[in-house]
């Protein structure tokens, strides 16, 4: 499966790139998924995508050999239960800020009695040859990664990061500088320095470390610096900038 190679390959100290997928239309998904990106991240959390059409999104990008990441829309074991169910790989959760939450996430995505995860994966099992094989192969390759974004919880790392389970943490540099201040200044070098911060906890205690990085040039710039998951752009930006590239030339034809 396509999230057991993403594994291997941050185990093996590797970066993986993906893209955001915010439009609740599974031809969009499959066509992103066909063009070789490591993962898909498909986002609850800011977008309105409902359960039944993030199926549809995973059936769509299902024969892709992008790993299939679902950002939920907050550290809630019930909506996580339903995420994995329908056939997620992994799961990220957004604003954790303790030892405790961290816990609670990882626990969301493993069966008793590594977690509390309930069992009725209706379509995840028919994915991998039933019930007992989907079980076997969850509790060993679902990947849990929890979100960094608040300045205070970076104070607290040594402790969210040794929890057992987890997979790695995902910067939200937006958040991040706004708890810090800069809600009109993201790009103020202070973010940039607490983010250095996070990343070396990171790598302290070998925990893969990530980031929307969003842009190319952002992504290279981090992952150059030891960054092993990032995000380069999504389904929207890529139609704005097709958009705009367009427009552009249409400009130069007409002189207008």
């Amino acid at each position: 499966m396509p999230v057991t190679r993403m594994r291997e390959k941050l185990q093996a100290g590797e970066a993986v790139i993906g893209t955001v997928v915010s439009l609740p239309e599974p031809f969009v998904a499959e066509v992103m998924g066909a063009a070789g990106f490591d993962f898909l991240l498909i986002d609850m959390e800011h977008n309105p995508i409902s359960d039944y059409q993030l199926q549809t999104i995973l059936i769509g990008a299902g024969r892709t050999e992008s790993a299939l990441l679902v950002r939920a829309e907050w550290n809630d074991p019930v909506r996580v239960k339903r995420i994995l169910d329908i056939g997620a790989e992994g799961v990220i959760f957004p604003w954790v800020n303790s030892r405790a939450e961290c816990e609670a996430a990882v626990s969301a995505t493993r069966y008793p009695p590594a977690g509390l995860r309930g069992c009725g994966p209706r379509r995840a099992a028919r994915l991998h040859g039933g019930l007992t094989d989907y079980i076997r192969w969850a509790q060993e390759n679902v990947l849990t990664l929890v979100q960094i974004e608040r300045v205070e919880t970076i104070d607290l790392l040594d402790d969210i990061l040794t929890t057992p389970g987890l997979d790695g943490v995902m910067v939200g540099p937006a958040d991040l500088a706004i708890s810090m201040g800069h809600l009109y200044d993201m790009d103020n070098a202070e973010v940039d320095g607490a983010i250095e911060r996070i990343l070396a906890a990171c790598q302290k205690h070998g925990v893969p470390f990530g980031m929307f990085t969003g842009s190319a040039a952002r992504a290279r710039k981090w992952v150059e610096k030891g960054c092993q998951i990032a995000t380069i752009g999504g389904d929207v930006p890529f139609i704005d900038a097709g958009i705009a590239s367009t427009r552009a030339e249409i400009t130069a034809i007409l002189g207008r």
